[in-house]
């Protein structure tokens, strides 16, 4: 095990010290209102009670109680040392401004006091770098990754990344604490708590050869469920059916049994779960074609264990989103470094308390409180114009 982990390891399994004198949080720079977001959160509907409401909240307004701990969260920083492109939807991309934007990052979680550890969500680098600069881009990124000293820096694959290296590489390169080959893994970064990251691509035909079982039995779903010649497109796909594209993946079926034994053991230890993937689990809380393949049956494992999972965190779908599902699950899906011009960021940073989760957004990423006795989402006030 690396030295960087160790203190962390034996902390969660109570060896640790005392815990840290948490310092004053400054609060971020305000939001900046993007065109077309509110539409899309005020969509996201609550059955446990009061509805969705926009996520964005005016900064500095924050608790009197110190949290329990925070940690960092990042997604899609999918850097390149490239000029800036375009989606194919025609949203301009910044490969080599994201690097800066991580940059910035690690830098607020260091100076923030009490962030105990950091979640990039997927997509290291973009599925353009050249691929004799794949293993080189990787690097650059992990070293930013290292600057920060509040603890370990967790990681999941996103399809970028499987563009780019062999999935052995990448658990390797990005340290994953699974075990060999293994992108799936669990920790208990403070008692009571415990972080389970997902391999979104598990079951998928992405970064495998086509003679690979998986790959094989990835593709005939694929034909089965989209008709399109180039399985990349939803073309023709409604509502939930749009997330059957190569892009997507899946939980396989090893990997949901893993998960049903992660959750019993944590329900009956009493632990709160937050569950983080590449890929969003939930309709409302992302695009549909940006939705992983078996999200039901990842939910359905989820509500076996009753409220035992509090909250889901996603990349993947660059504009973001919020919703709560029917059992009060909170499922954030985080807005994506890569998009940022440059001068803006997206990251974040969420503290823990006993009854809730506050993500405090900065610039493009909202921030939104999730409220975990009540099982809905209270937000503060929306950052409006101001009527003066």
């Amino acid at each position: 095990m690396s030295p960087r982990f160790l203190p962390f390891y034996l902390e969660c399994r109570g060896r640790g010290g005392r815990k840290q004198k948490r310092e004053a949080r400054r609060a971020p720079p305000p939001h900046h209102r993007r065109s077309g977001r509110a539409d899309r959160y005020s969509s996201c509907a609550s059955a446990a009670g009061g509805g969705a409401t926009h996520p964005r909240q005016r900064s500095g307004m924050l608790s009197a109680t110190e949290p329990l701990f925070s940690f960092g969260v990042i997604a899609d920083v999918q850097y390149a040392d490239i000029p800036d492109g375009r989606s194919f939807l025609g949203v301009p991309r910044y490969y080599r401004h994201s690097l800066s934007v991580l940059r910035r990052a690690v830098r607020s979680w260091n100076g923030a006091g009490g962030v105990r550890f950091c979640v990039n969500f997927g997509d290291i680098v973009d599925g353009f770098c050249p691929r004799d600069r794949s293993l080189a881009a990787v690097r650059a990124v992990v070293r930013e990754f290292d600057a920060f000293r509040g603890g370990p820096a967790f990681h999941m694959l996103g399809n970028h990344c499987l563009y780019n290296l062999p999935r052995a590489d990448l658990v390797r390169e990005l340290r994953m604490p699974g075990g060999p080959g293994r992108a799936y893994y669990d920790v208990s970064p403070w008692p009571g708590y415990r972080l389970v990251v997902l391999d979104a691509y598990d079951f998928s035909a992405v970064g495998r050869a086509r003679g690979d079982p998986v790959a094989a039995r990835a593709r005939r779903l694929l034909d089965a469920r989209n008709p399109n010649r180039d399985k990349n497109s939803p073309a023709g796909l409604d509502g939930t059916d749009r997330r059957f594209v190569m892009f997507n993946g899946g939980v396989g079926a090893a990997q949901l049994r893993w998960l049903d034994a992660v959750l019993r053991r944590a329900a009956r230890r009493a632990e709160k779960v937050v569950l983080c993937s590449h890929l969003p689990l939930h309709p409302a809380a992302a695009s549909p074609t940006g939705l992983m393949w078996n999200y039901d049956e990842v939910m359905a494992v989820v509500r076996r264990h009753g409220r035992c999972v509090v909250a889901c965190f996603a990349g993947h779908d660059h504009k973001g989103g919020y919703a709560v599902d029917e059992r009060g699950v909170h499922h954030r899906t985080l807005e994506a470094a890569l998009e940022c011009p440059p001068g803006t960021d997206a990251f974040g940073r969420v503290d823990v308390y006993p009854d809730r989760l506050t993500l405090v957004g900065s610039d493009r990423m909202a921030s939104t409180e999730m409220m975990l006795a009540t099982a809905t989402a209270r937000l503060r006030s929306s950052e409006l114009p101001s009527s003066a």
